[in-house]
This record gives C-alpha cells, structure tokens and sequence, in this order.
C-alpha cells in the first residue's frame, strides 16, 4: 500500500517526546502490532499508517529494529513522514539501549555460602545464622560496570560503601583456582584490576595519589567467578566496541 500524504497533526512534539521517553523499552519489546499502532503510531499522530504496520506485522520487537530503508518498502513516501517517524524511534532506540547497559548479568553476595568460601568455621556459621555480623559484599553485573556495596557488621550502625567498575577503566582479569583439601572441593577467585587514576577521577578524589606499584585488585571469591569471567569479558568487549 502507498500513502503519499497524511491528515494535519495537532500534537505538540515535546508531549510526544515526554511520552516515549517514559515508555519502557523491554514492554515494548511486547508489544502486539494493535499494540504498536495504539501505543506508538496514534500517541505519534500517525493513524494513517495503522493499515501499513498491521500488514507488515509490525509487532514492538520490530518496531525497535525499524530503519529507513523499511519503511520505504512499507510504503511511507513522505520524506517528513519518515524523518519524523525515525526521530521518534531515535528516542525508543536509545531508552533500550541504556536499558540494556544497566540490565543485571549476574548478582551475587560474597562470602559466598559454605566452609569452602569462607574464613574459618565460625564466618561460615555466621554467614549461615547471623548474616549481618560480618562484613558482606552484595554485587552486581551490568553491560557497564561492576557494582559491589560493601556492608559492614550492624550496617545500622556504619556507613554502607558503595564501589564501581567502569569497563572502560579495567584494565586486566584473573582467575585462580585452587583444590581445597579441607573441603574436598575446588574454589575460584577472580582478580579484577581497573585504572586507579581513571577510578580516583570517577569518584571525585583525583587529587588523592594512586597507590604505587600493582594496584590493588577488585576480589571476587565466589563459586561463579568462572561463569562471572565469561560474563564480565564479554561485557567488557562490547562495551570497548561501542566506545570505538
């Protein structure tokens, strides 16, 4: 179907924007075509072409992969139509891709459970029976960073630390494993490294001076840390590959 012109539109552009901008990028993804044409092309102001996605059974997961070229083949000959409409997709497109940076990869909390991954027997019993008596590390791994808040004995009493990984500021990764007799099992540490100038800055405390020598690395001792490798090494690759 071709359509060469559509009616006058009456909205105000930054309602519409205020709109979209609002939306939720992974309910979209949902979306059933009646869906798209009700909540994306009418809140647009683009009725008109309600005929032209249900034929292309455009659903909310297509709608996000939309580009020019596709809707020249769906029949939106009208330049302006098509900028317009791409401006809009413009804001779609950018709300899931920082949705997906900040999606969770994998979270887990450190001392992990079990005499394996802890101190001694009495941490491990503490882990077990009275978790806030020790000092805990709750992290979380996103397409941008490593997250990790460090919560100390009775954090009612005490400041809870909040530490970040930026992947553009790690720098190096390392896995150790070793047998643990004791248990009879295997445990894992992964060793994160990260540009303390970059990290210093990151925070506001540039003017503090970087420890000298190997920095300090960010510990985790965790019976995932092979599968957290994986995730972290990936993560890390596409996030270089989007600042290029």
């Amino acid at each position: 179907m071709t359509v060469t012109s559509q009616p006058g539109s009456t909205g105000s552009s930054k309602a519409i924007e205020e709109y979209l901008v609002h939306l939720d990028p992974t309910e979209i993804a949902k979306w059933t075509t009646a869906e798209v044409c009700s909540q994306f092309l009418e809140r647009i102001e683009f009725n008109y072409l309600v005929e032209n996605f249900t034929v292309n059974n455009i659903t909310g997961k297509v709608l996000l992969m939309l580009e020019e070229r596709n809707l020249v083949e769906m029949g939106v000959n009208v330049i302006g139509d098509r900028l317009m409409i791409l401006s809009y997709l413009k804001l779609l497109k950018k709300k899931k891709i920082e949705a997906d940076k900040m999606a969770t990869l994998w979270s887990g909390e450190t001392p992990a459970p079990g005499l394996a991954y802890s101190e001694d027997c009495g941490q491990c019993c503490a882990r077990m029976f009275c978790p806030c008596c020790i000092t805990r590390k709750m992290w979380r791994i996103t397409g941008q960073g490593i997250f990790y808040r460090v919560v100390p004995p009775c954090s009612v009493f005490t400041t809870v630390r909040q530490e970040y990984i930026d992947f553009r500021f790690l720098k190096d990764m390392e896995l150790r494993s070793r047998n643990n007799c004791a248990c009879c099992c295997k445990t894992h540490e992964l060793l994160m490294y990260a540009d303390q100038k970059a990290e210093l800055k990151q925070k506001g405390t540039e003017d503090e001076e970087p420890i000298s020598g190997i920095p300090e690395p960010h510990q985790l001792y965790h019976p995932d840390a092979p599968e957290v490798e994986n995730i972290v090494r990936t993560a890390w690759s596409n996030a270089r590959l989007v600042a290029e």
